[in-house]
């Protein structure tokens, strides 16, 4: 399965187990799909009756995007996994304020990230995880972030991390890992 997150530096499928374990989620919500890879790692390091539900723009994305009919015959199998469009702009709005883990990799970029923060966290329950690609100083130098004029993943962690409970693993791509944190943000419209 291809996946940014199948790298030599950490083991990021293994991460993500990690944390689901850790949390023991009752709902995941997962935000661009691509292959599956992280998607497949949730399923399998939570339990059955975990509801994940799993957004992405498919085809409507500029690039390499996720194939919606394929991935939903992909999962089809699992009765607690719901695949469907959702673009990240808008989906805070009718989501619930009690998930327990949000992973959103959407070519992340420094606004991505900022808005995330004032309008994902909130959505957390009291143990919940925000878990977001990118976050290393080396993924804010990949190409497309300078040759798009991309605001800094890097700087938006750094404004934010004596309010958050923020940690970064990892180098290429990186994960990066906000804890529940609602008394501190806001949400933005």
């Amino acid at each position: 399965m291809n996946s940014s997150y199948i790298k030599k530096d950490i083991d990021y499928g293994e991460l993500i187990q990690a944390i689901t374990f850790s949390v023991k989620p009752l709902t995941i919500v997962e935000i661009g799909i691509l292959n599956g890879y992280s998607l497949n790692n949730f399923i399998n390091s939570s339990s059955e009756t975990t509801i994940i539900k799993a957004y992405d723009i498919f085809d409507k994305f500029n690039g390499n995007h996720a194939n919606e009919s394929e991935l939903k015959d992909k999962f089809k199998s699992y009765k607690n996994v719901l695949i469907e469009y959702g673009d990240f702009y808008k989906l805070h709005d009718s989501m619930n304020d009690k998930v327990d883990i949000i992973h959103i990799d959407i070519a992340n970029t420094g606004d991505i990230f900022e808005y995330a923060i004032h309008n994902y966290l909130p959505k957390l329950s009291s143990n919940g995880i925000l878990i977001l690609e990118g976050g290393s100083v080396e993924r804010d130098n990949v190409y497309w972030m300078h040759k798009y004029n991309k605001k800094s993943i890097k700087d938006v962690i750094t404004s934010h991390e004596k309010i958050l409970d923020i940690k970064t693993f990892g180098c290429m791509p990186s994960i990066t890992l906000i804890k529940n944190s609602h008394s501190f943000i806001q949400p933005t419209r």
